[in-house]
């Protein structure tokens, strides 16, 4: 009979505990440890100009006990063009530029919720022409691509803001970022002056025209040529050595002459 209410007092306990989880404020949401696990397994191809690339990553929640990531909303863009001489920004003017789904340059999604340990797949197809800035057959263009993520969590009052390096201008980056030694120091108090939580990392993809084959196989022939030469001349100024070869390049010149003879006749 007096087991009941010590029943009920627990019940209560874990009632109030599950609730206090389920509502439980994480203080800082762009932590390293957070930010850094929501977008990987990047798919990055280097293609050829003209060519589509399938550009594809996951993105997964990495908030544990019951935070539920809401109103999920990605944006991607593509903002620089490198090659080993130059490095230009993607702006209004940069001419026959990447088109993620063959639209714009930025490419807004909006995921929804993903729930505890959730992760889906985000595949964007990124269009490219053959008047594409792709560099030259010995120096490869890259493409960088950032990233920009705002959702809310159950239990914070306040919109989560992740931004990449890319949507930051140099100066930004350089007052929020420096490095000592080996080791770069993150200045958070200035990156939440600008209304960001945490870091993302870029990405980015390559466009190049691939090299042709033929004066490999030139060089290869040529070289082949060389080697047949050297060991006709070699035999033949060897009588009787390699009897076999020696044969057979005498029967081969004798062909030769013939076919030079046909013409005169």
């Amino acid at each position: 009979m007096r087991r009941a209410p010590t029943v009920s007092a627990l019940a209560i306990v874990a009632f109030l505990l599950s609730a206090g989880l389920a509502s439980a404020d994480i203080p800082d949401p762009g932590m390293p440890k957070y930010a850094n696990n929501i977008l990987a397994d990047f798919v990055t191809p280097v293609v050829r100009p003209g060519d589509t690339v399938y550009f594809s990553f996951n993105v997964s929640n990495p908030y544990g006990w019951n935070e539920t990531m809401s109103n999920v909303t990605l944006a991607a863009g593509v903002y620089r063009y490198a090659t080993q001489e130059k490095t230009v920004n993607v702006t209004e003017s940069f001419e026959n530029p990447p088109l993620i789904h063959g639209a714009s340059t930025t490419w807004y999604e909006y995921i929804g919720s993903l729930g505890v340990n959730e992760s889906i797949r985000v595949e964007l197809d990124i269009e490219t022409s053959r008047d594409t800035p792709h560099g030259s057959y010995f120096s490869q263009s890259t493409y960088f691509v950032r990233f920009n993520m705002t959702f809310n969590l159950e239990g914070n009052s306040t919109k989560v803001v992740l931004s990449s390096r890319g949507w930051f201008t140099d100066e930004q980056w350089d007052e929020m970022v420096s490095f000592e030694g080996n080791e770069s120091i993150l200045n958070r108090t200035y990156m939440k002056s600008l209304g960001v939580d945490g870091l993302l990392p870029d990405s980015a993809f390559g466009i190049k025209i691939p090299i042709p084959r033929w004066p490999l196989w030139t060089i290869v022939g040529v070289a082949a040529f060389l080697c047949f030469m050297a060991a006709y001349y070699y035999v033949l100024d060897n009588p009787g050595k390699y009897p076999r070869l020696e044969k057979r390049f005498y029967y081969l010149r004798g062909k030769l002459r013939e076919l030079r003879g046909k013409p005169k006749h």
